[in-house]
């Protein structure tokens, strides 16, 4: 609601919108940079309403509207920062997993190989950037890395980073995709190929805002930012047709989201598919062949995401 823009003024129309607090109320509630007013409010028109000085009157809040937290959105792409904003709050970010790799074909090294776990991306919870009101914000969201599909060889995909980039170009938040797993030098009549885990995705921000307190009664702080974790590698094993699971992927920065191992039981299994922000598994090394295939599949890393409000803070 918006305070009208002409006629008579009162304490109680001024308070609907500006939750002046109990009574008995005073015009020096109304000073911006106050308990009700935040510092650098408006009128319609742009008119600064006073921060000190005399006098201070009803007429200063004509066409004012108090901002209030934004609800919670997920949208992506070209995003218009609210006029009366200053922040935006990053209520969960994750950049994606990257994805796990295959486990090896039969070999005559004396050995089997499995499938290295891909990265798992950073993550973000409760973290305040500053912004500009009404300017526009390029957010994208990063997408998981495919599993890899080299027999002896090979990379799988690295995740994507989750970012947020200002009008000036500048880069506010990055959650940075965890890393591809990938193996190399291997070949039927050996060596036993390498195999290497995907990396930790890692987070950057710029113009973090750590103290204050927004328009609707929030306590500004520093939050949560946590780099993900490597993915798992666990080799090769020593013997021909010797058997061993594939390894897992990293967890985001929140400490989930890794897929699992593929098992070397029965025929074998795949790896898993990493959860959000999670590293894709490795799959298991020499399996029993079901008659049409006898490799498993690495898993592809968990897409990122993100979920943010518009704040303004004093």
């Amino acid at each position: 609601m918006t305070v009208t823009s002409s006629g008579s003024l009162t304490f109680t129309a001024i308070e609907a919108e500006w939750d002046l607090g109990s009574q008995p109320w005073s015009m020096s509630e109304l000073y911006a940079g106050g308990d009700a007013v935040y510092s650098g409010a408006t009128d319609g028109d742009g008119n600064a309403i006073p921060s000190s000085g005399n006098p201070i009157s009803f007429s200063h809040f004509y066409d004012t509207t108090n901002f209030e937290t934004t609800s919670q959105s997920s949208t992506t792409g070209t995003v218009s920062v609210p006029a009366s904003a200053n922040a935006i709050y990053i209520v969960t970010g994750y950049g994606a997993g990257g994805g796990g790799m295959r486990g090896a074909d039969y070999d005559k090294a004396g050995g089997e190989s499995a499938g290295a776990g891909g990265g798992g991306g950073a993550y973000a919870a409760g973290v305040y950037l500053g912004v500009t009101g009404g300017t526009n914000l390029t957010i994208s969201v990063g997408s998981g890395g495919a599993d890899g599909t080299g027999y002896y060889s090979g990379s799988a995909g690295a995740g994507g980073a989750t970012t947020i980039v200002n009008s000036s170009s500048t880069t506010i938040l990055s959650l940075g995709g965890g890393g591809a797993a990938s193996a190399s030098s291997g070949g039927v009549q050996g060596p036993l190929r390498s195999n290497s885990a995907g990396s930790a995705g890692s987070y950057s921000v710029s113009g973090q805002v750590t103290s204050g307190s927004t328009s609707s009664g929030a306590s500004v702080s520093s939050g949560t930012l946590a780099n993900g974790s490597a993915g798992g590698s666990g080799g090769n094993c020593s013997g021909d047709n010797c058997r061993i699971d594939g390894s897992a992927g990293g967890n985001s920065g929140a400490g989930s989201g890794a897929g699992s191992s593929g098992s070397s039981s029965g025929q074998g299994s795949t790896g898993g598919t990493g959860g959000t922000g999670g590293g894709g598994g490795g799959g298991a090394g020499q399996v029993t062949s079901d008659g049409t295939d006898s490799v498993t599949a690495g898993g592809s890393g968990g897409d990122g995401a993100i979920t943010y409000q518009f704040v303004r803070y004093s």
